[in-house]
């Protein structure tokens, strides 16, 4: 379902109020982001609520309810988030193990890879990782749910460190709630280790950017050759001895049209428990990646995809993050842990909070010495919310955005505070999907009236039988991680 129909009108006097039309279905959704409502309409109710938002009618014409919602001034809108950020550590519930930054592919997309910096060459060792894990798991209340997350690079080159820290963590009393994701190309998950990640109930999640001729294009060793047929090899064998696994695809402009197409079929072939697509591209150097989609194209991946996941009730990561707090009447306060939730230990064993600053040393100090006081991206991060940006609390996609990455921000617009406007303009194309979307869910209920004020329960229409909890889930704190409520602003309404 295209967004191109789904026009946008605002209005001067009533800025926390959006008003979405489209031709098919007719109608408008009048969109108040402060209070997180919605009011879907007929085509004569979208015209009454549009002359009434631009002072061109009164607002008597419209029923007492629904000019209380949509011209009232009463406002809902999120205590700032970064007043009360919990950057002491009180907040982290996500760890990061790097075991090395070495891969056995060339991505064409990929920073870390190609530029591993003071990091390359170095693995982390067993016993580094294992007194991460002790750390970490020392940090919070036995009672806090916690997620730990192998990356790279590609973790399976130290198989000893990535075995050592799982059997740590599931060794520990009471730990068998943690959730475990190894994020992982394929190429060396064998037999062996796919029986000892099912047996320790770990989640796989293992780079596939599609059909081989799409996954091909980009994913190849350095020789030229594609990793298609070995990446598939591991994720079957992941599969065939009873992990849970995800799909994560990476889309570029040069695969966008042909993974649009093929997705569907690519799902039904692996079956996966969850899927992932990322269409934002991390910098190759201090300029955009050259193989970044435009924000129309991203937002056209994503909302067809999610609509291929929608239709198998599969969890898809970019698009849920999105819709939870949409769906649950709140705000996205962040789009990423890295902004007060996380820690990530990188091979020289040093901690920082991103991932992609470790080739650099950005912000990694000893883990022991992790702080709000010595790391200091750590207190200036948690400020990185918009709804902390009087610039973004008239967005329309104010309620779902969290503000991007800020990594991004650091290496493309020199200020980690800032918000990427490509970013932007992609969230705003994926809300005039939704409204889209949510008017035809609803578009029944307005037979012989001209306006019906949107539920929850309605809301969540828009996730089908997708379940945003449980097993399939495979970083449920990561993704809550950003909630409004869960940080202690006021709920919306």
């Amino acid at each position: 379902m295209s967004s191109e129909h789904a026009t946008h009108c605002t209005f001067r006097e009533h800025p926390y109020t959006h008003l979405f039309t489209t031709s098919d279905p007719a109608g408008s959704v009048a969109y108040r982001t402060d209070l997180m409502q919605q009011v879907v309409c007929s085509p004569r109710g979208g015209e009454l609520v549009k002359a009434v938002l631009s002072g061109e009618a009164s607002s008597d014409v419209l029923p007492a309810a629904i000019r209380n919602l949509l011209c009232g001034t009463r406002s809902g809108s999120p205590i700032f988030a970064s007043h009360q950020p919990g950057t002491a550590g009180d907040d982290v519930n996500t760890l990061y193990l790097l075991p090395t930054l070495e891969c056995q592919l060339r991505c064409g997309y990929c920073r870390i890879a190609r530029s591993q910096g003071r990091q390359a060459g170095l693995r982390l060792s067993p016993e580094s990782a294992c007194d991460a894990i002790d750390h970490f798991f020392g940090h919070e209340p036995d009672d806090v749910r916690r997620t730990v997350v192998f990356f790279g690079g590609e973790p399976l080159l130290v198989r000893e460190t990535v075995f050592a820290a799982i059997r740590r963590i599931r060794g520990r009393p009471g730990q068998g709630d943690t959730d475990i994701v190894l994020q992982t190309n394929g190429i060396a998950l064998d037999v062996h280790t796919a029986e000892f990640l099912a047996a320790h109930d770990v989640f796989v999640l293992l780079s596939i950017d599609g059909p081989a001729e799409v996954h091909d294009r980009h994913r190849t060793f350095p020789t030229g050759v594609g990793s298609y047929q070995q990446s598939v090899a591991g994720y079957n064998n992941a599969k065939r001895h009873g992990c849970r696994v995800g799909i994560s695809a990476t889309v570029t402009k040069e695969t966008a049209d042909r993974f649009v197409s093929s997705f569907p079929a690519l799902l039904d072939d692996l079956l996966p428990d969850e899927c992932g697509v990322g269409t934002h591209l991390h910098p190759l150097s201090a300029e955009r990646s050259p193989h970044q989609c435009s924000p129309t194209v991203a937002a056209r991946v994503l909302t067809e995809a999610f609509l291929a996941a929608r239709q198998r009730g599969l969890y898809f990561q970019q698009m849920c993050q999105r819709m939870r707090p949409f769906v649950n009447g709140t705000w996205r306060r962040y789009a990423c842990a890295a902004c007060g939730g996380k820690i990530v230990v990188a091979p020289d064993g040093n901690a920082g909070i991103c991932e992609y600053n470790a080739p650099e040393g950005r912000s990694y100090v000893p883990l022991k010495q992790f702080s709000a006081g010595t790391v200091p991206d750590l207190p200036r991060w948690a400020t990185r919310s918009p709804l902390d940006s009087r610039g973004c609390l008239q967005c329309p996609a104010l309620p779902t955005c969290g503000g991007g990455c800020a990594y991004d921000s650091q290496v493309l617009l020199g200020d980690a505070l800032k918000f990427d406007p490509w970013l932007c303009e992609t969230n705003i194309e994926i809300v005039r999907w939704v409204m889209r979307d949510l008017l035809s869910h609803l578009h029944d209920s307005l037979r012989g009236q001209d306006f019906h004020v949107v539920t929850a329960d309605e809301r969540a229409l828009l996730l089908g039988s997708i379940a945003l909890d449980g097993r399939h889930v495979p970083m449920p704190r990561v993704a809550r991680y950003g909630e409004a409520t869960e940080a202690g602003e006021c709920p919306a309404g």
